[in-house]
């Protein structure tokens, strides 16, 4: 498997058991700075901040595996990250969105419902 493929929604990362993810994410080779490359390619500053985020959506991928909508992972980062402003604030730092592009830089396939424009949100 190799890191960051053409389309993140591609990338095999699904299975129900914590170990074979762990050995899914271990075979992307995934390295912070590829995540940095990328973040400055889509015109994101990678700060400390947004490292959170990126670190947060693979342990919760390792701990539940992929969830079943974007509504969930828009929640559970809302939650984690209420104390900074929530969706809100999380929103103004990922402009395509707190689940897509979060997901697209941990090289994790996005949740159902992530394109789906009917939420009028910013997953």
């Amino acid at each position: 498997m190799t890191q960051f493929t053409q389309n993140a929604r591609d990338t095999g990362t699904s299975s129900q058991y914590a170990g074979i993810r762990l050995a899914e994410l271990i075979d992307q080779n995934w390295k912070r700075n590829k995540s940095i490359d990328l973040a400055n390619s889509e015109g994101i500053s990678l700060t400390d901040e947004l490292r959170d985020v990126i670190v947060y959506l693979r342990r919760q991928y390792l701990k539940h595996g992929l969830p079943g909508s974007a509504g969930t992972t828009a929640r559970a980062l809302h939650s984690r990250f209420a104390a900074q402003g929530g969706n809100k604030h999380l929103c103004s730092r990922f402009a395509g969105g707190t689940v897509t592009q979060g997901s697209r830089l941990v090289n994790l396939r996005e949740p159902a419902g992530v394109t789906d424009i009917s939420f009028g949100t910013c997953y």
